[in-house]
């Protein structure tokens, strides 16, 4: 029953494995795997209760397993309640498994520590790269691409652009065309004043994903500021209009960095 319940949920049918996890569980009630993979299949399902019940009893079954612990904190992560989630995750640290570092810098980045997430998320890419010291040109697992780009979003939201770039140009190398790794890109080249870089990507974007709004709303920003460089409106010095395009600039930038999609998940 756990094999065939392992099966459908691989199939992403995960009603269907909740019922076949729930009998193994039934017929081995001592089954670690199984209360761990019920607990998965109820956690992509949006059953966040249900699913922590399962991992809690996976955790009693095998208390020196930090997989148990791992899971819940990522269901305490896609929550949002961060506390218990640094919590368990900090728990299950000492197994040293990449996934862990990747949702502790994931519960930072939520809690508005870009600084503090950013180590986390090379911590995790480090781990799973050959050479540590050239992290972003070594990883080829495209699994860990949401780890790169919010590594990426971290980086923008602390105005290193340059590295933010380096981060999003190779998710795009994992994963061409991600309408995500676009948007972000175009998003960092346009609070970069590359305005014509950025209404390519945004254009790049909504191609693939045309219903986006974050991503018309940039788009038509990033013409709006084009043609005012372009007219050199924001180069009349002094000038009343030019405060008022400079004021108006610092809080497009602002409201976009609200706006745009700030996390990738890897549950």
């Amino acid at each position: 029953w756990f094999a065939v319940g392992c099966y459908y949920y691989s199939c992403q049918k995960y009603h269907v494995a909740q019922k076949h996890f729930c009998r193994a569980t039934r017929l081995d009630p001592l089954c670690f795997e199984a209360w761990l993979a019920f607990g998965c299949s109820f956690a992509a399902c949006d059953e966040s209760d249900q699913a922590l019940a399962a991992f809690r009893a996976a955790q009693r079954l095998a208390p020196a397993e930090p997989s148990a612990l791992l899971y819940m904190g990522m269901e305490y992560v896609r929550t949002n309640h961060l506390v218990l989630a640094q919590h368990s995750l900090m728990a299950a640290l000492p197994s040293g498994d990449p996934l862990c570092y990747h949702e502790l810098g994931v519960a930072a980045f939520y809690q508005k520590d870009y600084t503090g997430a950013i180590p986390w998320f090379i911590k995790a890419l480090r781990a799973v790269t050959r050479n540590p010291r050239h992290f972003v040109e070594e990883l080829q697992n495209e699994f860990w691409e949401p780890t790169l780009l919010n590594l990426g979003h971290c980086y923008r939201k602390t105005r290193q652009f340059a590295k933010a770039i380096e981060c999003f140009e190779k998710c795009l190398v994992l994963v061409p065309d991600n309408p995500s790794s676009l948007l972000a890109l175009g998003l960092t080249k346009h609070l970069a004043d590359d305005y014509d870089g950025a209404i390519e990507l945004y254009h790049q974007a909504l191609s693939r994903k045309p219903d986006d709004p974050v991503g018309l709303e940039t788009l038509n920003r990033a013409l709006e500021e084009a043609l005012s460089v372009k007219l050199n409106i924001s180069n009349v010095v002094a000038s009343p209009m030019s405060q008022h395009n400079q004021s108006y600039h610092d809080q497009t930038i602002m409201s976009m960095e609200e706006d745009s999609m700030d996390m990738s998940g890897m549950s």
